[in-house]
């Protein structure tokens, strides 16, 4: 049963995206190089409820004025069809020459995110981790194969860049307004001390479970986290209190050292 429930969550997932790079394609036309799916519907982790689907498109040049209105009215048409898809649909226009030289230049890429509206940003090295996960695991579901388009990142490279990202939030704990956000920051952080514990990914549930065993003191965070992610927040405690719990939690599971750029937690 568990099987077959799951097979039709995929199902409603892939009529989405096959939604999707129908209306892309007509809206981009000979602009489109490529649509690329990455994340948890990549790795196995994905929840019907919760996850969100991940998709670079990759494009030949940056959007323009006309393409950035119809792509912005297509999101609201897909959301307005399928409302259970609002705010969970994260993807990111960029072109095929800013893939190639994020490292070196910032560029104008297009992004939908939970959160946030369709919009212009600059981007550029900061979007290491994504596109290192992005060509290790990515999907070609239109186009050539990503490798050919994003260039190696060392490991090492992608590694510095989560421990900058996981340390970051020491700054964001004080400023954080709900619930939701303050279980994203303990599961991301639990899952980027993972990622430097073993030296490769792993989905949010995934390193959940270990971060438990590993940090038994903040089990209980971390497993209620995991609850409030998927929404359940009747029972959470007052956001003050939260907080100070959050920030306890941080301070006790990224060492100074891990903050510092030494060398990789071990397991």
């Amino acid at each position: 049963m568990a099987n077959a429930e799951h097979s039709g969550d995929l199902r409603l997932a892939r009529h989405i995206i096959d939604r999707l790079i129908s209306e892309l394609n007509v809206i981009l036309s000979d602009d489109l190089v490529g649509i690329y799916l990455y994340g948890s519907l990549v790795s196995g982790d994905f929840d019907i409820a919760v996850s969100d689907i991940d998709l670079v498109v990759a494009l030949a040049r940056d959007l323009n004025a006309r393409q950035f209105q119809s792509l912005q009215a297509m999101h609201a048409r897909v959301v307005g069809d399928h409302p259970d898809w609002d705010d969970r649909l994260e993807l990111a226009y960029i072109s095929r020459r800013a893939l190639k030289t994020f490292r070196d230049v910032e560029s104008t890429i297009g992004i939908i995110s939970p959160g946030e509206p369709f919009h212009l940003i600059q981007a550029g090295e900061d979007w290491l981790i994504s596109w290192y996960d992005l060509r290790r695991n990515g999907i070609a579901l239109q186009g050539p194969p990503i490798q050919t388009l994003i260039d190696p990142i060392p490991a090492r490279d992608w590694l510095e860049a989560v421990r900058a990202h996981i340390c970051a939030y020491h700054r964001s704990v004080t400023d954080a307004a709900d619930i939701m956000y303050l279980s994203y920051i303990v599961l991301t952080v639990a899952r980027g001390v993972y990622t430097l514990a073993h030296g490769q990914a792993a989905s949010k549930v995934k390193a959940a479970a270990w971060a438990r065993r590993r940090f038994p003191r903040w089990s209980g965070l971390i497993a209620r986290s995991l609850q409030w992610r998927s929404g359940a927040t009747e029972d959470s405690p007052p956001i003050a209190q939260l907080r100070a719990e959050v920030k306890h939690y941080l301070d006790d599971i990224l060492p100074e050292a891990s903050c510092r750029g030494e060398e990789a937690l071990t397991d």
